[in-house]
């Protein structure tokens, strides 16, 4: 235990060495105007807007305030003042940051905005969002907002050093995600200590985790870091393609924001994120541009729709329209239960739009080993719609008579129905009629692990001329849509 102990300890140290060095972006257009201020005096009369411009660049801000809590600690400041983000800048000031930021200084800067993944660019965003929340609240509840913001950017710090310094770590950890853990554990159990513990020993290296006066800036601050884990929670919930657990924190953080402000808070919090990332609306347009109109719901919505329409792989091979009108009905369609209107979308809408003249989905009967017909699509012309026996289904011993059944439009000695029961893929019939009134009709089972029925669509002959007819692939995907209405698989 005590080998493992110190071997963490030495991996801690040296991620601290890495990250001091190396940091994450800083924006040069921040950093230069920051250094223009200081050096022409415009924050000596008023620090506030040295401030102001520091909050517009959470790395530069950050780092700032590391130095300075160093600088802090050598000349025996109360830690009542260099544990809070805004009075330790103020009590900085223009001299001692000019000092860290001077141009014969340079912060570490080996990354660049510019040149960062989408996860690093969606880590920036989501910092925005949680201090923004935060600030609102904190305004909202008669506490101080400016101070609410840094200290949620000051939690921060271990997520984006981690994301920037050790990537691969970070994108493993972002995978590893399910709807009941967290990054920080996942980043936890990658590295061998959490993000906060990365930063208390970064930002107060002097400090051991037992130390009494760790104790009382967590106590300081536990007002601000439950508007904080509301603001983080909102974070994550925008971002549901990346955290398994966006349902669970929308429903928190939208329950805690409405009690609190009432039906306008998110939209205050939009406009408050969006004003304190105009810099990096700059940098990173494709990013933080989505701030303006950002809303967690809508954002879940559709990528539960994205994600189950993904799932069926044949609607990207449909036309356009059809692609539309069935990714319209996955929105509708729950995982756990079946939905009544989209099933009826899907059969009275979808099916004629798409080129289907009628069909019929068949119900299998195990009692009777039968396939009864339950739900008539339009008017069906190549076969009767009464039940059908299953007991003489064929097996793979059929395949050859099949083939020949499709390819000459013979009728086989059993029903088709029963046979595409007993197949994975679509079975075709043609009919005897020649010119513009030939039909044919398409076959295929419901279900594979747990076959319910079958589904038979007629359409116009001329539509599966080609070596890889369109309506074959529409039906499948139809046929995958009411399987998963159906909640077979």
């Amino acid at each position: 235990m005590a080998q493992q102990l110190e071997y963490s300890e030495r991996r801690l140290e040296r991620a601290v060495q890495h990250v001091s060095a190396h940091w994450f972006p800083i924006n040069p257009e921040v950093l230069l105007s920051v250094r223009n201020g200081l050096d022409t005096g415009a924050y000596d009369l008023d620090i506030t807007f040295l401030v102001n411009e520091l909050k517009a660049d959470f790395a530069l801000f950050t780092f700032c305030v590391k130095e300075l809590i160093a600088v802090a600690s050598r000349e025996h400041v109360p830690i009542t003042t260099s544990s809070d983000p805004v009075k330790l800048i103020r009590w900085g000031g223009a001299t001692r940051l000019r000092a860290i930021l001077g141009s014969d200084r340079q912060p570490p800067n080996s990354h660049t905005l510019k040149d960062c993944e989408p996860f690093m660019q969606d880590r920036l965003k989501e910092t925005g969002i949680a201090a923004s929340t935060a600030e609102v609240l904190a305004q909202n509840q008669k506490l101080d907002p400016e101070a609410c913001f840094c200290h949620g950017v000051v939690r921060q710090i271990g997520l984006n050093l981690i994301a920037w310094n050790y990537p691969s770590v970070y994108a493993r950890a972002l995978r590893s995600l399910d709807s009941s853990s967290s990054i920080d554990e996942e980043l936890s159990n990658e590295l061998g200590f959490s993000p906060s513990l990365l930063a208390l020993r970064l930002l107060r290296p002097e400090l051991p985790r037992n130390n009494p006066q760790v104790k009382q800036i967590e106590h300081g601050w536990a007002t601000f870091d439950q508007l904080c884990e509301v603001g983080e929670a909102l974070a994550r919930a925008n971002n549901p393609a990346a955290y398994p657990s966006a349902e669970k924190d929308w429903a928190a953080a939208e329950s805690f924001i409405h009690q609190t402000i009432g039906a306008e808070g998110l939209d205050l919090v939009r406009r408050r994120a969006v004003d304190n990332t105009l810099s990096y609306r700059k940098a990173l347009p494709g990013t933080f541009a989505a701030l303006s109109s950002f809303d967690p719901a809508v954002a879940i919505k559709d990528f539960r729709v994205g994600l189950r329409a993904k799932e069926n792989t044949y609607v990207k091979l449909c036309t356009p329209a059809i692609q539309a009108a069935l990714t319209a009905m996955y929105a509708e369609m729950p995982r756990t239960s079946v939905n009544k209107l989209a099933l009826e979308k899907l059969v009275k809408q979808i099916i004629p739009q798409a080129g289907f003249t009628g069909g019929c989905v068949f119900v299998v009967d195990p009692t009777a080993m039968s396939l009864i017909p339950r739900t008539g699509i339009g008017k069906v012309y190549l076969r009767r719609l009464t039940n059908v026996p299953l007991k003489s289904a064929p097996g793979t011993a059929m395949a050859p008579l099949i083939s020949e059944v499709i390819s000459t439009g013979a009728r086989p000695p059993t029903d088709l129905a029963s046979a595409a029961f007993a197949c994975d893929q679509p079975l075709i019939e043609r009919s005897d009629v020649e010119g513009n009134d030939a039909l044919a009709g398409i076959y295929c089972s419901l279900g594979k692990k747990r076959r319910i029925g079958v589904l038979y669509l007629e359409l116009p002959e001329s539509e599966l001329n080609s070596t890889e007819p369109q309506a074959l692939k529409t039906f499948k995907a139809i046929r995958q849509s009411l399987c998963d209405a159906l909640l077979v698989e």
